[in-house]
């Protein structure tokens, strides 16, 4: 130590000098207490309340307060509010205040901005003014780590730069195993005492008095709480007989102990889970001469509401029961000590248990876990300190609680005492050894429902298979892909950031804030050059965003609840771009450890329906990431590979410079999305319309030839109403169109299209966005030989609407399609464009007077209308001969895929005559 430090140290005057500290659980709080009073004052445990140590050291008292950690990343609100009052009155303890608060680090930790806002808002609990009487100090655990607090900012980055700014650069680090830099530490505290003019910290006296007197309350609160718990359990221990057989069903959210509350309960050995428990587990055992079964149930987020839960962890929680039959006595709400109580979390605890019974809280008991962070501090101090949400929830179970250690060994006195309180549980009240009746009724419809759903899965698993083996072999002809750009698209929590850190193994994106703009970052994957595009969860796909090896990932959080507000809202995020961003659209599950041993399908098929067609309109395109465990960079080596053979059909596209066999192929798949179930529901629906109406409104005249002929609705109306995807017209021109060298007859095609398919400009709004509209009507006129039309004639812009009308007038627009021959490709998709457009003004003008409200209105609202006013009758009447044509889309889609098949064979014949003329070549060299 230096001369000018001894002198300082010399120098101190016998008044005593008080000391707070600050920190995170295993900040090393504790050992730096111990460090600075010489000896071991501080045991190294953690606790629920202020401990005050005194000493002398070099010839000066001290007095250091240690006050109860927080969990490093926990914000103040989900610290309890035990710990927050404790930290409040270390205050009080040190009178008249403190002179210094060392805000402890553990230097070996990353300190991310998560952890930066943790330590802000805990110090920050008593007042702003604090800062300047703060030093932060790092703790290494021993001499061959420590590298000093200037190294620790250099290394720490913005979040703990920020610290050392709000504590005015007053930093030191120290080594736990020996005192060798205390000294210095002291020195430093010395010179802050006296740039403060030898003052304390002062709080406004009110708060003080309101504390101690808040826990003066809780402490009799408390003691009530306890008496009328013993008098409860003594009145039950008159009607006690013994039990020999107890069956439990464990409830909790996620992370609350749960797991290893079965392990200590049943006596085993806690393991380190690698896996979240998702599906429900029993164990079964002999305890204090019980027969003991205990159910473990995959638990929900404490902040989640039954609705966000997913629909497989519900119904798994409900199947839990079936595991113990005949039924379970008792169930144990499984909650931790260690952090605050909210009233969302006593929600949720309320909404998941009633999802089983209303009725289920007569034979519920609260079990804490992490009965060891409590310290002294009893469970009913513990109960009232948090308020009213866990008061209220104890009230509900009639104050039947439970303390469980996890972590304490010995003779299991505290397994004995919950299996005397479940005896008497069992016994009591309603119950009298009564076990709880499952309703066998309902738990068949949910079984058979679960087998329906594993036959899905195994279709499902099929499809993407056979998908897969399509893709490669197209992929086989193609060049690896050097670059390739991903566009993460979702809303708020669904995990975008953590995914993009994940596929480019590190950490690129800051996951602790919400994402406000795009921010892109690089990496390289297997020799690939990989660029992640992370947006916001408005975030909007236009064609400047998009390159040539561009893939859109739609990101979804597993573990939650998906609806239609979710998928409407990931459709309208693509809807700017048009229909064709689906062909390079995929699903991305997020928070892939929740899946536990549960396979993804499983969880496809358990959501519903909602989640169903967003898959299937990806084309049956999905994978999982698991953020929280990289592992080998397998999963991302795999979802490479699912990207390249979602593109390779473009890539195709472009290889063969416009080749439309792949194209046609493809775009029969792609748009066969209506199922046969989605028409029967439709089809049903017109039925009760129908019948709901008198014959007066069923026999108005018809409409005019071209609207009978069709069906249209606009797309942001056929979304919400019948739920169908909107097909992509450009894909049916294209399967119409053929290629070079391969043409149908017109009188072979299985349907005409008479609908617009309108430009990419047009498509960047979703309000011009059409469904398909269905001709119904096999149109076999050619044109005649005088009325060959020339390309010259469609570009000229005098004759481009008089030919655009004589096709339209004879039907010979397949004709003329077909003897396209080597013309511009580009000239006839334009020439497309233009006779679409003037067919759908045609159609919409000629239904205009049967339905002027068709295109803005609801159709809803139209039918709501129809039964109030009689004049709206007759709207409501075009409107059900319209919905009657979609009864063709079902045969329609039965030729599609002939059509398909057809190009299949088509092409395998191709390849296999290239492969013969190549052996040939061989042969003959």
């Amino acid at each position: 130590m230096a001369t000018s430090e001894l002198s300082a140290l010399d120098g101190w005057c016998t008044s005593q000098l008080q000391i707070v500290l600050l920190g995170g659980r295993n900040s090393g709080k504790n050992s730096v207490g111990n460090l600075i009073l010489g000896k071991e004052e501080f045991v190294t445990r953690e606790r629920t309340c202020c401990s005050r140590r005194l000493g002398v050291v070099a010839g000066r008292w001290l007095t250091v307060v240690d006050t109860p950690g927080w969990w490093c990343d926990f914000s103040a609100q989900d610290t309890s509010k035990l710990v927050k009052r404790e930290i409040l009155s270390s205050v009080s303890l040190c009178s008249p205040g403190p002179h210094v608060f060392l805000v402890t680090v553990k230097a070996s930790s990353a300190f991310s901005e998560r952890r930066r806002r943790a330590v802000e808002e805990h110090v920050a609990l008593l007042g702003e003014k604090v800062w300047s009487h703060c030093i932060v100090v790092f703790t290494f655990a021993d001499r061959f780590e420590h590298s000093g607090a200037e190294k620790c900012l250099e290394r720490g980055g913005k979040a703990l730069r920020w610290l050392s700014d709000k504590c005015s650069q007053r930093c030191h680090s120290v080594i736990l195993s020996d005192g060798a830099e205390v000294k210095e530490l002291l020195v430093k505290i010395q010179n802050l005492v006296t740039e403060n003019g030898n003052r304390v910290f002062e709080m406004q006296e009110n708060i003080l008095q309101a504390t101690a007197e808040e826990k003066r309350r809780v402490e009799e609160r408390a003691q009530l709480r306890f008496i009328r718990m013993k008098q409860q359990r003594s009145q039950m221990r008159g009607r006690l007989r013994p039990v020999t057989d107890i069956r439990i069903v464990l409830l909790g959210a996620k992370g609350s102990g749960k797991t290893s509350a079965l392990n200590t309960i049943l006596g085993r050995e806690s393991i380190q889970q690698t896996s979240r428990t998702a599906q429900c587990v029993v164990g079964k055992g002999v305890v204090f001469g019980r027969q003991v079964t205990v159910v473990d149930t995959p638990g929900w987020w404490m902040n989640y509401f039954c609705a966000e839960s997913a629909i497989f962890d519900q119904r798994e929680m409900v199947l839990g029961l079936s595991l113990c039959p005949p039924g379970p006595h008792v169930f144990l709400l499984v909650i931790r000590v260690d952090r605050a109580f909210t009233e969302t979390y006593r929600r949720a605890a309320q909404e998941h248990l009633e999802l089983i019974s209303e009725h289920i809280w007569s034979r519920v008991l609260l079990l804490f876990t992490f009965g060891d962070w409590l310290g002294e501090t009893t469970t009913e101090q513990y109960i009232e300190s948090e308020g009213e949400p866990l008061c209220w929830l104890v009230e509900r179970c009639n104050n039947k609680y439970h303390v469980l250690n996890s972590k304490t060994k010995g003779d299991g006195f505290q397994v004995r005492e919950l299996i005397g309180k479940l005896e008497e549980m069992t016994m009591s009240g309603c119950s009298s050894g009564r076990h709880y009746e499952i309703e066998r009724r309902a738990l068949e419809q949910l079984e058979g429902k679960m087998k329906q759903e594993k036959d899905r899965v195994k279709e499902r698993l099929m499809r993407r298979k056979t998908q897969r083996q399509m893709a490669k072999s197209q992929l086989e002809k193609l060049n690896p892909v050097p670059e390739m750009r991903i566009i993460l698209i979702g809303g708020r929590k669904t995990g975008k950031s953590s995914c993009g850190n994940t596929i480019l193994n590190q950490k690129s994106f800051d996951t602790d804030v919400q994402t406000t703009s795009c921010a892109e970052k690089r990496g390289e994957i297997d020799s690939k050059l990989v660029s992640v595009l992370d947006t916001p969860g408005c975030f909007s796909v236009t064609s400047d965003v998009l390159t040539a090896s561009c893939a859109i990932l739609l990101v979804i959080n597993v573990s939650s609840s998906f609806k239609d507000a979710h998928r409407e809202a990931l459709e309208e995020q693509l809807e700017a771009g048009g229909g064709r961003l689906w062909r390079r659209t995929m699903v991305l599950f997020s928070y892939g450890d929740w899946l536990g041993d549960t396979s993804i399908e499983q969880r496809i098929e358990s959501e519903g329906e909602s989640l169903q067609r967003l898959v299937e309109k990806c084309g049956n395109r999905y994978h999982v990431l698991d953020n929280k465990h990289w592992g080998d960079g397998a999963q991302v080596k795999e979802l490479m590979e699912l990207v390249e053979e979602m593109l390779v059909g473009e890539r195709m596209d472009a290889l063969q410079g416009g080749d439309h066999m792949y194209k046609s192929v493809s775009s029969a798949r792609d748009a066969m999305t209506l199922s046969k179930k989605d028409i029967k529901e439709l089809i049903k629906r017109r039925h009760q319309l129908l019948s709901a109406l008198p014959e007066s409104a069923t026999s108005t005249p018809n409409c005019t030839a071209a609207a009978a002929q069709t069906v249209a609705l606009p797309a942001h109306r056929a979304r919400r109403l019948t739920g169908f995807t909107i097909v992509d017209m450009s894909y049916i021109a294209s399967v119409l169109s053929g290629a070079e060298g391969l043409r149908w007859p017109t009188g072979n095609l299985p349907v005409r299209l008479s609908a617009p398919h309108l430009k990419l400009n047009n498509l960047m709004h979703p309000r011009n966005q059409t469904m398909l509209l269905v001709s119904s009507q096999n149109h076999h006129s050619t044109l005649a030989e005088e009325d060959t039309i020339s390309v010259h004639s469609l570009c000229h812009p005098v004759l481009k609407d008089r030919t655009l009308r004589r096709l339209s007038e004879s039907g010979g627009l397949q004709m003329l399609i077909d003897q396209w021959g080597s013309s511009s490709l580009e000239e006839l998709e334009a020439f497309i464009d233009s006779y679409f457009e003037m067919v759908w003004e045609e159609t919409m003008g000629s239904c205009q007077d049967a339905e002027p409200d068709c295109e803005t209105a609801e159709l809803d609202a139209i039918i709501r209308e129809a039964a109030e006013e009689e004049k709206e009758k007759e709207v409501l009447s075009s409107i059900d001969r319209k919905l009657s044509k979609l009864e063709l889309l079902e045969e329609i889609r039965s030729d599609l895929v002939e059509l398909k098949q057809s190009l299949e064979s088509s092409w395998r014949a191709i390849r296999e005559l290239g492969d013969k003329n190549k052996r040939d070549q061989d042969d003959t060299c």
